[in-house]
């Protein structure tokens, strides 16, 4: 079955009606992406951000009247930036194509399925792209994985705080870690993390926040955004054990002392930066 793809421009006050124009037309799908080279980082609370400029890109199947897919955004005022065809072809695994198995200090590796890591010595986490944050890509995760590869995990007891796709905890286990606990209060990520668990054949306890079991830990590691790092600043580093290491990282230049100072008490043991974005290391009193 062959598939069209018709990308068309829009501000970011027209990009609601150029939506509805796609749906209108048939689309089966409709994706909104950046117009311009804009990134966007951390909102405010509440508010759900959008670029100044968009493009929005309707997926229609062969018998579409491409034509009039194309007059009909004319007329709305939106410019038609492309129209592409696109052989049927195995979607779940097709974005996969743009990943590699990639390395994270001297031994750590992200491995996509289908892929394999020959070099020596290696520890592999199998892991795929998926719904949940956290594949290795963005910098704060290559941060936290950088870090674990380079810390002693052995017979730690780690605590992985927002756990995502389950990535760190995964990696934590495979390096050595005597029990790692992952957490995070969505659903989603939950999922992704058992089944990544699974697939690389380590042993996880995991759970909502409210479900985490007491105890304290020797490494806990929360890979979040500044504003809920503050706000769990007290049950963070209640968690800790005794001189225990905390990792925080999902933290803009802009915010290291803001962060900081929730933390006081503990030391800083190292700042470690990527693109803009920072791991802090903090250590608490033996």
């Amino acid at each position: 079955m062959i598939w069209h793809n018709v990308t068309a421009a829009a501000s970011r006050d027209d990009s609601s009606a150029l939506e509805q124009c796609f749906w209108d037309l048939g689309a089966v799908s409709v994706t909104v992406v950046d117009g311009g080279d804009a990134p966007l980082y951390e909102p405010s609370p509440g508010e759900t951000p959008l670029w100044q400029t968009v493009q929005v890109r309707g997926l229609f199947e062969d018998d579409v009247d491409l034509a009039r897919v194309q007059d009909q955004l004319t007329e709305g005022k939106f410019t038609v930036v492309d129209c592409e065809q696109l052989a049927d072809r195995q979607w779940e695994r097709e974005w996969l194509k743009y990943f590699e198995p990639m390395q994270f200090g001297e031994r750590l590796w992200v491995c996509p399925t289908g892929m394999q890591v020959t070099a020596e010595p290696s520890v592999v986490v199998n892991l795929d792209p998926g719904l949940a944050f956290g594949t290795g890509t963005h910098s704060t995760t290559r941060l936290c994985l950088e870090w674990l590869d380079s810390a002693d995990v052995v017979n730690r007891r780690v605590l992985d705080f927002g756990c995502g796709s389950g990535i760190l905890g995964v990696a934590a286990s495979l390096l050595g870690a005597a029990e790692v606990v992952g957490i995070d209060n969505d659903p989603q990520a939950l999922v992704s993390t058992r089944e990544n668990a699974a697939k690389n054949e380590v042993m996880m306890t995991i759970g909502l926040p409210g479900e985490m079991p007491e105890g304290q830990y020797h490494i806990v590691i929360a890979n979040i955004l500044a504003q809920p790092l503050i706000e769990l600043s007290a049950m963070l580093k209640n968690a800790m054990s005794r001189g225990g290491d905390l990792i925080l990282s999902g933290i803009m230049e802009s915010q290291q002392d803001w962060v900081l100072e929730a933390y006081g008490g503990l030391d800083l043991v190292e700042i470690r930066s990527h693109e803009g974005w920072l791991l802090l290391h903090l250590r608490g009193t033996s």
